[in-house]
């Protein structure tokens, strides 16, 4: 993905405000600010719970940063929510708020932020092929420091896909 990006000059575009590539992801819930010991352990529960399908998103666009927005995001958007992402966001949010945590079993969409604050506003970048993103494990993070990273403090693999997007293998 990081070569497609520059061969499209989103690199040039982005800087030094690009998330590093390790940071990527995608949301199935609001953050929590300074997660208590409880709310960890809460939570760790509540991923052990989960049973869901893996998913695959089809990213066929960066949508470029409006400056005259609260936040400068630059962001990859898919195409539509395919069906096995809303499975999976529903299972997410649903054992959320029957955790207690209601507050943040929000809706989110098919998104990857790459940047929060980008310096200079440019139009969306459309990309075709679309850039093919598997979820196949949900994961529980603490974010901090600086530079600002993960801690990966809860994993669990999903179940496999049942409906993968078709795909025309290269020809040559």
């Amino acid at each position: 993905m990081l070569q497609r990006f520059i061969s499209i000059g989103l690199i040039r575009e982005l800087g030094t405000t690009l998330f590093p590539s390790g940071n990527w992801h995608q949301s199935f819930s609001e953050r929590i600010f300074d997660p208590t010991t409880r709310d960890r352990d809460a939570l760790l529960r509540v991923g052990d719970r989960i049973s869901a399908r893996a998913c695959t998103l089809l990213f066929n666009r960066i949508e470029g940063p409006d400056l005259a927005a609260a936040k400068q995001h630059c962001t990859l958007r898919a195409y539509g929510k395919p069906k096995a992402f809303q499975e999976l966001l529903a299972t997410v949010q649903r054992s959320l708020a029957d955790a207690g945590f209601s507050q943040i079993a929000t809706g989110v969409t098919p998104h990857i932020t790459l940047s929060y604050r980008a310096k200079r506003s440019f139009d969306s970048i459309p990309l075709a092929p679309a850039i093919s993103w598997m979820i196949d494990t949900l994961c529980l993070v603490i974010g901090s420091g600086d530079p600002y990273s993960y801690e990966v403090i809860g994993r669990w693999p999903l179940l496999s896909e049942l409906d993968p997007p078709a795909t025309q293998p290269s020809l040559f």
